[in-house]
C-alpha cells in the first residue's frame, strides 16, 4: 500500500447510516476506492482486473455484520456470458462471484468482528479476470477494461451468524429474468423465508424466456419444473397429494389455456399450511391494455388485475381450502414517463401468496 493510500485510509470517516451511494459526491468522506472510474448514473465501473473498496464501520457494531454490495456487470450475450469476481476481506479470500448479467443484483459478505482490527477498517479486493472492453467486443467505442458497475453498499446487524440455508445467503442467485428483479429485496425482507417455509419447492415455468447461461430454481433445494421433466405435461405434476412446502410460479399462469386445472393441481402437491406464489403480469403495466392480444408476447392467453387474478383461483378451488395471505402490485423501478409503444423497464408485475388450509367440516351454503 503506497503511503498516499495509508493517509487517506486513515482521514476515512466511519460509515453514517446503514447504506451508502458511491454515487453521493459525500461517498469519498466514507470509502477510498482503487481501480474504478468516476462516479456514473449507475454507479462506478472497476476499470481493470482489480479494484478495491476500503471504509470503517462504526466502533459500536455488534460480533455480527452482514455486509450488501449491490452491482451489475458488463456482459454480452453470445460474447462475454458472465463476470467472475474473486474477493479478499482483510487479506484473506471470502468469495467467488459469478454475475451474469448487467442487473443491479446485490451479493452478501457475513463479517465477524474478528476479521476486523481496532480501527473497525474493512477493505474489499476484487480480482476480475474476464474484464474487457466495449471496443474489444465491437459493441461500443469504450475501451476500459469493464468489469462490474458497483452502485452502493449497505451494512446491518445481526444477532447470530446466518446458516448456509438462509436467504441472506443467495442474493444474487441466478433464477429466471423476472424472478431476478426482485429476489433480493424479497430476501433481505423475509419474503421468501415467510412463505417457503421447507425444503420441498417447486418453481413452474422456472427458465422463463432468460437468455442468460445458467438459470436456477428459485431456492437451493427447489425443482425447476419445464416441459421437459419427466411426466410433466405442463399441467399434471407428477408428485404425491401434500408433497410440497411450496409451490411458486412466475410469469407463467397467463401462458396455460386451462388456468382450472392447473391452479387445482398446484392446490394438490401443496401441503396444508404450503403456499401457492403466483407473479404474473399487470395488465395496467406490461400490457397497457384490457384485452389480448398482448403487444408484447403473442402466447398470453389472458390480462391480469389483482381482482382477475384472484376470482381465478375463487374459480378454481373449493371455499375454505386456502386464505390469500400476500397480494401486491410490484412496479419496482418501473419507468411510468415511458410512452405505451416502448416495452416497459422496470418491474410490473401482481404477488399473489395463498396458503392451502384444512377444509373445516362445513361447507358454505350455495
Amino acid at each position: 500500500m503506497t503511503p498516499e493510500a495509508e493517509v487517506a485510509l486513515s482521514k476515512l470517516r466511519p460509515l453514517e447510516g446503514y447504506s451508502l451511494s458511491l454515487t453521493d459526491p459525500r461517498a469519498a468522506d466514507f470509502v477510498f476506492v482503487t481501480g474504478l472510474s468516476g462516479p456514473e448514473r449507475a454507479g462506478r465501473w472497476t476499470v481493470g482486473p482489480s479494484a478495491s473498496l476500503a471504509f470503517k464501520l462504526p466502533a459500536e457494531i455488534g460480533q455480527h455484520v452482514l455486509l450488501t454490495l449491490e452491482f451489475g456487470a458488463f456482459t454480452k450475450p453470445g460474447m462475454l456470458d458472465e463476470q467472475v469476481v474473486f474477493v479478499t476481506l482483510n487479506g484473506g479470500q471470502v468469495a467467488e462471484w459469478i454475475v451474469p448479467d448487467g442487473f443491479a443484483r446485490k451479493r452478501s459478505l457475513v463479517l465477524e468482528s474478528g476479521m476486523l482490527g481496532e480501527s473497525h477498517l474493512v477493505r474489499l479486493e476484487f480480482d476480475l479476470p474476464r474484464c474487457t472492453s466495449p471496443a474489444e467486443l465491437n459493441v461500443g467505442p469504450d475501451r476500459r477494461r469493464l468489469g462490474i458497475q458497483i452502485a452502493g453498499l449497505a451494512w446491518q446487524e445481526l444477532r447470530a451468524a446466518p446458516g448456509l440455508s438462509d436467504w441472506v445467503r443467495q442474493l444474487g442467485r441466478s433464477v429466471g429474468g423476472e424472478a431476478r428483479k426482485s429476489f433480493d429485496e424479497r430476501a433481505l425482507a423475509g419474503f421468501w423465508s415467510r412463505f417457503m417455509t421447507g425444503p420441498n419447492v417447486l418453481d413452474i415455468g422456472f427458465k422463463g424466456y432468460a437468455d442468460v447461461k445458467g438459470v436456477v430454481p428459485i431456492a437451493p433445494t427447489a425443482i425447476g419444473m419445464d416441459l421437459d421433466y419427466p411426466g410433466y405435461d405442463g399441467t399434471t405434476l407428477p408428485f404425491p397429494d401434500e408433497s410440497q412446502d411450496a409451490v411458486y410460479s412466475s410469469h407463467c399462469l397467463e401462458h396455460i389455456e386451462d388456468y382450472k386445472s392447473t391452479i387445482r393441481e398446484w392446490h394438490r402437491v401443496a401441503k396444508v399450511g404450503g403456499h401457492i406464489i403466483t407473479i404474473v403480469p399487470h395488465a395496467y403495466l406490461y400490457e397497457r391494455g384490457l384485452t389480448p392480444p398482448s403487444a408484447w408476447n403473442g402466447d398470453h392467453k389472458r390480462f391480469y388485475t389483482p381482482a382477475s387474478l384472484l376470482l381465478e383461483f375463487e374459480e378454481s378451488l373449493t371455499p375454505n381450502s386456502y386464505r390469500v395471505r400476500y397480494l401486491e402490485d410490484n412496479d419496482k423501478n418501473y419507468r411510468y414517463e415511458n410512452p405505451p409503444h416502448t416495452h416497459p423497464f422496470g418491474c410490473y408485475e401482481i404477488v399473489l401468496v395463498i396458503e392451502k388450509i384444512a377444509q373445516p367440516s362445513w361447507a358454505v351454503r350455495g
